[in-house]
Parts: C-alpha cells; structure tokens; sequence
C-alpha cells in the first residue's frame, strides 16, 4: 500500500495512452511543433494529475488542471521550439495516481 507523505492512502486509477512517443521528423527549427497525447481514465476513481515535468525549457505541457472522471479523457497538448538546429530527444515525465507513475513521454526530431 503507498501512502503520501501526510500519510493519507494514495486512491489509483488506471489509464491509457493513445501514444507515449512522437517524432516530428525533420522541420525547420523556427517553426514551433505541436502534439497532443490523450489519457484515457479506464478506471474507477477520478485520475489526478500531481506533477508534469519536461527534460527541458523548450516544451511545454498545456492540459486542464481538473481530475479526471472514469471514462474520460485528458488532453496533453505539447509545443515543442527549438533555440537552435540541433537533433533532439526528449522527455516529459508525468507523475500522478496510476501505479507505474510516474510515466514518461518522448518527443524526438530533427530541427534543421
């Protein structure tokens, strides 16, 4: 059994992942790019979303900062802009109450 911190028991969820990677493939690194993952709460109690962390200033993680109802979805809308040319592999770690949390998504791509 997990508890939290202030010792209150941790109620799980479960979810799914429409995607957990993505690649841009080759773009032009002015041009910002977007992605959208969708969590799906498949199970019984609400899904609460804690923490989202990313590897790196360059995205960033836009969703609805409500829990989730069973049977419901989250929308994780990601916007990738590279500072430079460069080849990128990427991560963004989500923490929240599912028993693999926390759980990471990769955004990878070429920006020439």
């Amino acid at each position: 059994m997990k508890f939290s911190k202030d010792r209150r028991q941790i109620i799980l969820t479960e979810i799914t992942l429409d995607k957990s990677f993505i690649s841009f493939g080759d773009f032009a690194w002015e041009q910002e790019q977007k992605v959208e993952f969708v969590l799906t709460n498949i199970g019984v109690n609400l899904l609460v979303i804690d923490n989202i962390n990313t590897s790196c200033g360059c995205i960033t993680v836009d969703y609805i900062r409500e829990p989730v109802r069973p049977g419901y979805t989250l929308l994780l809308n990601v916007t990738y802009k590279a500072e430079y040319a460069e080849h990128f592999d990427k991560t963004i770690t989500i923490y929240c109450n599912v028993k693999d949390s926390p759980f990471q998504l990769k955004v990878t791509g070429n920006a020439k």
